[in-house]
């Protein structure tokens, strides 16, 4: 007795010390792989299969900047030469808007010195003092087959104005009818692709994927000024993003990025396909409509509504944009704009220019790829659904000897024992129960030595106990 004292206490300690440690251990491999499934779905690599890959030639935006000598002229034809020296800087300040009009505040009724009658027109001193693609670039070559400037370089509508991209996917489409041309790709049988064409104008050239465009925080390596009379070379190198197909099946809050197709604001969309400029681009539309109720004359039109003419920028709408320009410039830095999925990285490895080459009339740039790319990345899913399953399986397995198996057949076995107790306790309740006790013995005269059987029947109803039945026995 006392030994089998022992091993009950011996086993009740056993299993208060065993179960509690092993439930604590299970609990921290669970936590460690449910925050590894939520918060690090995603898993790159390097693919380095590169013979059968089309590659994406960098889009190339053309932007024109300020130029004096050219803002001059054109006042002195438009204006005279006897005009306000305000002119110059107003017309400046407004066809080359950069976030701050400070000669904005001469053409207010209270405080105005000048008289702006002919300068609210905005739309007329764009198309008065910015260059159209024909007066902006010539001579477009792609390995080393001419092309239509103008046919390639397509208007792009930027926070800067009416740019010209070439492969940019958000820039306006071939007017229908005319030839489309070709998209610039290289592979093993086109080679390293060269954009070749040559500037008309000062211009502020952006280097980005096919789906951005340009903003005010470009990376400072990929946009150069151009000048005219300037030739420069460019040489740059890719490694493009590839996604797996499960990728997509990924929320967009777990993978932490957007496709292209993927919208962050139908209300507000300013371009066709979504990438973190485009979104940077929209969310500056926001945060100048949240100061200023307006946003100023250069800025892209949603696709989607008619802009009403309140919500573009007068004089007074342009000087609260200048009062607020710190302001918006730190709340701009703030919009919640996740990466693109597909934005590939750039770098530029080579860079020369010739100021004022004296064996070509108008500046000659040259975009090319250092060498077809032998890498790119990959991204894939670290962790599906039944990855999660099987692991969460595992662990119960290893921690407490649980299968499938053994949790069906625990299962089955409850709900057989819930249905067999149930059936049990409904025929107590209606049917009676009949006993038989064989060896009764019978009392009384004529009765020694005999036994008979009696049956007794309790009925719900009267629980009243039956006669004893049956024939004498010897």
């Amino acid at each position: 007795m006392a030994t089998d004292a022992c091993e009950r206490w011996f086993r009740r300690v056993h299993w208060v010390m065993v179960v509690p440690g092993l439930i604590y251990m299970m609990y921290g491999s669970v936590w460690n792989l449910l925050n590894n499934y939520l918060y690090n779905p995603l898993t790159f690599y390097v693919d380095t299969a590169h013979l059968q890959w089309n590659t994406t030639f960098p889009a190339v935006t053309l932007c024109q900047v300020v130029n004096t000598e050219t803002i001059a002229e054109l006042s002195e034809s438009y204006f005279g030469e006897l005009r306000d020296p305000l002119v110059d800087s107003l017309v400046t300040d407004i066809a080359f808007y950069g976030g701050a009009c400070y000669a904005c505040d001469q053409c207010l009724a209270e405080s105005g010195s000048l008289d702006c009658g002919a300068l609210r027109n905005f739309s007329d001193i764009l198309h008065r003092y910015r260059a159209p693609c024909e007066a902006l670039l010539s001579d477009c070559h792609w390995q080393s087959q001419p092309l239509d400037c103008c046919l390639l370089f397509r208007p792009l509508d930027t926070e800067f104005g009416r740019c010209y991209g070439a492969n940019a996917a958000n820039a306006a489409p071939v007017p229908p009818g005319t030839p489309v041309p070709p998209k610039l790709v290289s592979n093993r049988v086109t080679g390293p692709g060269g954009l070749h064409f040559r500037v008309l104008e000062d211009v502020q050239l952006y280097l980005h994927d096919e789906y951005s465009v340009p903003h005010t925080y470009v990376e400072r390596t990929l946009r150069e000024t151009v000048l005219w009379g300037m030739r420069k070379e460019i040489v740059v190198r890719t490694i493009e993003m590839q996604n797996r197909e499960s990728v997509h099946d990924l929320p967009i809050e777990r993978r932490n990025c957007r496709f292209p197709s993927e919208i962050a604001d139908h209300d507000g969309q300013l371009y066709s396909f979504y990438s973190f400029s485009s979104c940077a681009v929209e969310c500056f539309a926001r945060t100048q409509r949240d100061y200023c109720n307006c946003t100023h004359h250069l800025m892209p039109r949603p696709l989607h509504h008619e802009t009403p003419p309140s919500s573009i920028c007068s004089f007074e709408g342009l000087a609260c944009l200048t009062e607020h320009s710190v302001e918006i410039a730190h709340a701009r830095k703030q919009c919640p704009c996740l990466s693109s999925c597909v934005e590939p990285e750039y770098f530029v490895v080579h860079k020369t220019e010739n100021d004022f080459a004296a064996d070509t009339e108008d500046g000659l740039v040259t975009v090319r790829l250092l060498s077809l790319p032998y890498e790119r990345f990959v991204r894939n899913i670290a962790k599906t659904d039944m990855d999660l399953f099987i692991a969460l399986g595992g662990l119960i397995g290893l921690f407490f000897g649980a299968s499938l198996l053994t949790a069906i057949d625990f299962l089955l076995n409850l709900c057989y024992l819930t249905a067999f107790r149930a059936r049990c306790n409904r025929r107590s309740v209606t049917m009676p129960t009949r006993r038989t006790f064989r060896r009764k013995r019978l009392s009384g005269a004529g009765a020694s030595g005999t036994w008979r059987p009696i049956q007794v029947t309790i009925g719900p109803e009267t629980g009243s106990t039956g006669a004893a039945t049956g024939q004498p026995g010897t």
